[in-house]
């Protein structure tokens, strides 16, 4: 029988969760309790599970997760990929390939310029994504809080429906986040622990020691406190804190209190369509473009089947965007190799961009807490 690819009924639902957990290896409705925002036995949450049925039973999947990016003034739709399965018995068929290449279609015929998973690079390099993105990976300790002249601030750890409100008050302020439609969902996740204060919220994974804080945010840009707070309630002479390269104001503050920082990656993506790229971050370039002198580019994306093509024009500081190649100045880029460019990565060469790297890279943050 032909395999077919559809979205999840409401009625596949526990023969859905016992083929991620035998695909994993992971214990009983891991995936709800893990991710309990996404894995919903709602119409809306079940049309983001593509499903491949052979023989009347699910054999294959791949999820699709909208995120809405909201990135220092940017505002872009991220396809997010995850719970990528295939039963043990049915692998090396080719179901994944078609998958990945059925959520591809599905992402450009939505407009999502965009797509993020996590997971192994060379699983996924031949279908477009590579590592990028630039984030610091801080630690902070009790000496190096001493040293700043750091007092920690006292927190209290709290249950996510009181956490909640001040959450999404104080998360809704920061300038690169990802919007949440289900905040106390997400606060449910398996593993984390909410800290409130005064002055914000820290949210952390690990019980005593040395904490993991997945996210710490304050109007009052009381960020190293709120951490020194978690740290002494979990009786932790170290924490670790990840945040975007471009959040430079936060970034500020953290490093002056840090013993040891590195730059990791965000995650790995694909761009899905460059003129939408472009066009959502048209304003961020603009304001990078201040003193770049007048110039116009095309560009083009080697696909595996095509070449998309974007063109992108600096006028007097003004950054425009028009689909399709217009200029005689033109680069063709890999597609894997255009990631790293547009978001940053390893060492690529942009020399041929000319102007246009002076305009990159891009600012995409996708926090921990939203991973898919």
């Amino acid at each position: 029988m032909t395999p077919t690819i559809r979205s999840l009924r409401h009625e596949d639902w526990d023969d859905f969760m016992r083929f991620l957990e035998r695909s994993y290896g992971h214990s009983r409705n891991y995936f709800p309790r893990y991710y309990p925002q996404l894995y919903r036995q709602e119409e809306e949450a079940l049309s983001s599970f593509m499903v491949l049925e052979e023989d009347g039973r699910i054999v294959s999947h791949v999820g699709l997760f909208p995120l809405e990016l909201s990135s220092l003034g940017a505002s872009i739709k991220i396809g997010g990929i995850g719970g990528v399965a295939t039963l043990p018995e049915e692998r090396k068929k080719g179901y994944m390939s078609m998958l990945l290449k059925h959520v591809g279609n599905l992402m450009k015929q939505k407009g999502w310029p965009l797509s993020v998973l996590w997971g192994d690079r060379q699983r996924y390099y031949p279908f477009g994504w590579d590592i990028a993105g630039l984030k610091y990976s801080l630690t902070i300790t009790t000496r190096s809080l001493e040293r700043a002249h750091v007092k920690p601030v006292k927190v209290e750890e709290v249950s996510p429906e009181e956490a909640a409100p001040k959450v999404e008050k104080i998360h809704s302020s920061l300038k690169m986040r990802v919007e949440r439609r289900h905040y106390v969902l997400t606060l449910r996740k398996q593993g984390i622990r909410i800290w409130i204060g005064d002055e914000g919220y820290a949210i952390s994974s690990g019980e005593i020691g040395s904490p993991r804080i997945l996210e710490v945010a304050s109007l009052e840009g009381k960020e190293v406190e709120l951490v020194g707070g978690v740290m002494e309630h979990c009786f932790g002479d170290s924490a670790s804190v990840e945040v975007n390269a471009f959040d430079t104001e936060r970034l500020e503050r953290l490093v002056k209190a840090a013993s040891y920082w590195e730059i990791v990656p965000e995650g790995l993506f694909r761009i899905m369509d460059i003129t939408g790229l472009l066009e959502a971050f048209k304003d961020f370039m603009s304001g990078r473009a201040e003193m770049v002198r007048d110039f116009e580019l095309s560009i083009g994306l080697r696909l595996v089947d095509d070449v998309d093509t974007a063109t992108i024009y600096v006028n007097n500081g003004k950054v425009d965007i028009e689909k399709g190649s217009f200029s005689r100045n033109y680069v063709e880029l890999d597609e894997r190799e255009a990631v790293r460019i547009f978001l940053g990565g390893t060492a690529v060469s942009i020399r041929e961009l000319r102007e246009l790297g002076m305009l990159l890279p891009l600012p995409v943050h996708i926090p921990s807490l939203d991973h898919v």
